[in-house]
């Protein structure tokens, strides 16, 4: 229950950091994954949006401490919750429009939440050490899959949506997540000060930069087209999936043995996936606004 409070607490911190980065973006230069040099001048040339990234680096540590006090299948989708519900209640209070479905994704998140919540009560294993080869394989290869296809698509002139982008860096960042439980393992087993070699001495920091790198240019790009409502919750639950499937196998996390238990944990983790299809369908409209209000023009595609 701590290792959940923890995660829905990161994700408002983070979600801050996601609401600064938007408006940032929103008044800057267009940015594109084909000139990644001039992307990278741009954000750094933003303090706004450095700002913003503080406070979302801030929420990513907290969901990797969160990671090392409950099951990845709790905590992972809490944090991914959590961001899209915050990020809904900002987009009301901004005086922005919403659709039907996002206000039904309102009223489903919490009750996703007390699912998850009441799963944890009883079979709540966590997982501390994983197989560190294949973590590594994984990882690497999702990292690249996600590069290697939007580059492709991009490069050959056709139209990435902001939808496709946030779902591909989702995936990145799901990578990342992967890391994250690693590093998450070693603070349980070891506190804060003593695993400090034993962290660097892991691929986990490493490989965590490597696909939060990509997650971020793919991810501030598809911010800038559209808003943080859409495509966040897209990146979130793509990556939820991918961090949740792969954790518990690759982290050896057993599943509630009671039944009642099991329902809930894999009724609250079901639910956390509905939000991608309750906002996917208003992607175009919130793309078209965003270019409105860019002084931008509109794409049809």
């Amino acid at each position: 229950m701590v290792g959940l409070l923890v995660a829905l607490f990161s994700a408002v911190v983070y979600t801050i950091g996601l609401t600064v980065e938007q408006r940032a973006l929103h008044g800057s230069e267009s940015i594109s994954i084909n000139r990644p040099l001039h992307l990278v001048r741009v954000l750094l040339g933003n303090p706004r949006w450095i700002l913003g990234c503080a406070f979302a680096a801030l929420g990513s540590v907290g969901l990797i401490v969160s990671l090392g006090l409950a099951p990845v299948s709790v905590a992972q989708p809490a944090f991914a919750a959590g961001v899209a519900t915050t990020l809904l209640i900002v987009t009301l209070v901004r005086g922005e429009r919403i659709t039907r479905g996002e206000y039904v994704a309102l009223g489903v998140m919490p009750v996703a939440l007390g699912l998850l919540g009441l799963s944890t009560v009883d079979g709540a294993t966590t997982g501390t050490t994983a197989n560190t080869p294949l973590l590594v394989t994984v990882s690497v290869t999702t990292v690249v899959a996600c590069v290697t296809v939007m580059y492709l698509v991009g490069g050959g002139g056709r139209y990435v949506s902001a939808a496709a982008m946030g779902a591909a860096a989702g995936l990145a960042q799901g990578s990342a997540g992967l890391q994250g439980k690693g590093l998450g393992g070693l603070l349980a087993d070891n506190g804060l000060w003593a695993a400090v070699v034993p962290a660097l001495l892991s691929p986990y920091p490493y490989l965590y930069l490597l696909g939060w790198g990509v997650g971020i240019v793919l991810f501030q790009t598809s911010l800038q087209r559209s808003r943080a409502s859409i495509t966040a919750p897209v990146a979130n639950v793509v990556g939820n999936v991918f961090t949740v499937v792969a954790g518990t196998l690759l982290f050896g996390e057993s599943l509630p043995e009671d039944p009642f238990t099991l329902a809930l944990r894999v009724g609250g983790f079901a639910l956390t996936l509905v939000v991608v299809v309750l906002v996917r369908g208003n992607v175009a409209q919130a793309e078209a606004d965003t270019s409105r209000l860019r002084g931008e023009p509109v794409r049809t595609e």
